[in-house]
Parts: structure tokens; C-alpha cells; sequence
């Protein structure tokens, strides 16, 4: 099997390392403008000319982390050649490209999307935990994603860190939509998003806070998952422990003298939870998608639906 790279800056190296390392992948061939900024692989072909490119009749699949105002254009590339296609977040710069790839192309089924958490063994978990009841009626959840950097000219702290968690959310509630949002951002520094806090509210009553900036001394990367019978946590910059499940809810009581809250609270549970990394899951899980006969849209339904609350939060701004 032959793979078309199409971009090597900081998430397309990530990438090319995890290529390189498939026993399944042969051949690796590269697009990218600025080849004399790249260390070469011997095991690797490079191409700064797209039609060049494009023109190799060997490449099975392709993969694209350009800046996100190019992957409109390449998608569309691939899907003329009738190729699967992985894509790194997010999807598409606005959701009128995700409906013109809709309208143009009968083969959306082919567009695999990087959303490299997905692939995670933690948000797994939290999957598991939510099918098993475990955590009870889900009541809110709450992310901080906070970092010193790194900045982006095509793309603000939105479209960079809390995309994480739009396609988390619409993962752990099988795609269910908010029916109300609130935005409050501060533009420093060129009139770019910085500093956001996302409030989301559904019909069930479940919440979601999203805080994330560009602008931190101090990195973090944490879910809190609550519902009435447990709480769990997953934080992403713990090496061993990064999911703890909280035995704590509180049982409200009223009655008509007086309205009791009972507080409960128990053990703290840590799995013992295999981790590998979420990037050769995700590529691994590319190759085996790619070779399926049926014609899956679920995937691009999913990113349309992530791209639908990115433009309905960017309204807001």
C-alpha cells in the first residue's frame, strides 16, 4: 500500500513518523512547498509540485494536514481521483465547504477524519462509561485546554483547541446537537481569538463548558464527565493516571418543609487502562476503513455536524 502525505509542518511530522513506522505502507510519498525545510527520509519521495503529484498513478490513499484554508482543495483533489482520504482537524474552514463537498461529490464516504481523540483509549473509556450507565443521567462536562501557543495565522484558539472537544462531545452523545450557545472571547494580538469560554446547553438538560486560550503559562488538558452517580476526569498531561473515577454525587430530597441536599462521596477509582498512541490507532484504523466495500457516510455526517456548531459558535464572536 502507497500513501500520499500532503503537508509536513508540526502535525504532518507527527504523521510521516507514524507512516513510516506501518508494516502495511510500502511507499510514502510527500507534498510540500518547502522541502528544503525538511529533514528527508530516504524512505520517502517528495514533491513540491501538485501536479506532479497528483499525477502518480500509485498512491492508494492520501492523508492531508495542510493549514485548514487548503483542505478544501485537496479534499476535493482526492475525491476526483475517486481516493479515501484522511483528514486532520479541523475538517474544512466553514461549514459552506462541508455542504459544497456534499453537493459536488457523490463519494464523501471516502473522507476519514484525524480526530485524533477519538482514537484516544481514555475517551474510549469514557464511552464505555456513559454505554454502562456508570456515571448515571449525565449532567455536565467541562474541558480546559490551555496552553502558552502555538498560534496559527489561518485559524484562532476555536478552530484549533475546542474542535477537540466539539468532536468529543458529539462522539460521547451519538451526535446529539446544542439547542443553545453562549461565546465570550478576547482578540489580542491581530484581531485574533485568543481566549474563549464556550457554554453549551441541551435539551436534556446537560451542559458543557469549554475554556481554551493560546495565551497560558501553564498547559493543560483536562475533561470533567459528571453524572448523578459518579464523576470521572481525564486529564491528557498525566503520564500513568489519566483517568480517575470520582464515587461522588450529591441525592436531592425535597420535601414540603424542606429541601435536603445529601451529599455522597466514596472511593477514587483509577483503571488500569492500556495506552497507545492515538495516532497509529487513528492511521491503522484509516487502512482498515479504506478497505471496506460498504460505503459509510457516518463519518462525514459527523464532521458536518461538528462544523455546523463550529459556524453556529463563530456567529456569536
Amino acid at each position: 500500500m502507497n500513501i500520499g502525505l500532503i503537508g509536513t509542518g508540526y502535525w504532518g511530522k507527527n504523521l510521516l513518523r507514524n507512516l513510516l513506522i506501518q508494516d502495511k505502507i510500502k511507499n510514502i510519498f510527500v507534498l510540500d512547498y518547502n522541502i528544503q525545510n525538511i529533514k528527508k527520509n530516504p524512505n520517502v519521495q517528495y514533491f513540491n509540485n501538485k501536479k506532479d503529484f497528483f499525477s502518480i498513478n500509485d498512491i492508494d490513499l492520501f492523508v492531508i494536514s495542510t493549514p485548514t484554508k487548503f483542505h478544501y482543495e485537496y479534499i476535493s483533489e482526492c475525491l476526483k481521483l475517486d481516493k479515501f482520504v484522511c483528514v486532520t482537524k479541523p475538517f474544512v474552514s466553514n461549514i459552506k465547504e462541508v455542504l459544497s463537498l456534499k453537493k459536488k461529490y457523490k463519494n464523501t464516504h471516502k473522507i476519514f477524519l484525524d480526530h485524533t481523540y477519538l482514537f484516544h483509549s481514555s475517551i474510549k473509556y469514557l464511552k464505555s462509561l456513559i454505554a454502562g450507565n456508570k456515571l448515571g443521567k449525565l449532567i455536565y462536562y467541562d474541558s480546559e485546554r490551555i496552553s502558552f501557543g502555538k498560534f496559527y495565522s489561518d485559524v484562532d484558539v476555536i478552530d484549533d483547541l475546542a474542535i477537540h472537544d466539539l468532536y468529543i462531545l458529539d462522539f460521547l452523545l451519538k451526535g446529539k446537537m446544542p439547542n443553545k450557545i453562549e461565546v465570550n472571547s478576547h482578540n489580542i494580538f491581530g484581531n485574533k481569538n485568543f481566549i474563549s469560554n464556550i457554554s453549551m446547553k441541551y435539551s436534556d438538560d446537560f451542559f458543557a463548558n469549554i475554556k481554551v486560550s493560546w495565551y497560558s503559562p501553564i498547559k493543560s488538558r483536562r475533561i470533567l464527565l459528571a453524572g448523578n452517580k459518579k464523576i470521572v476526569e481525564f486529564d491528557d498531561n498525566e503520564n500513568d493516571k489519566k483517568i480517575k473515577l470520582y464515587n461522588k454525587g450529591i441525592d436531592y430530597k425535597p420535601t414540603n418543609k424542606i429541601n435536603q441536599w445529601l451529599y455522597r462521596t466514596g472511593e477514587i477509582e483509577i483503571p488500569n487502562i492500556f495506552h497507545q498512541e492515538s495516532l497509529t490507532v487513528m492511521i491503522n484504523e484509516f487502512i482498515k476503513y479504506s478497505k471496506s466495500k460498504k460505503k459509510n457516510y457516518e463519518i462525514f455526517k459527523h464532521g458536518e455536524r461538528v462544523m455546523k456548531v463550529l459556524s453556529q459558535i463563530k456567529k456569536k464572536l
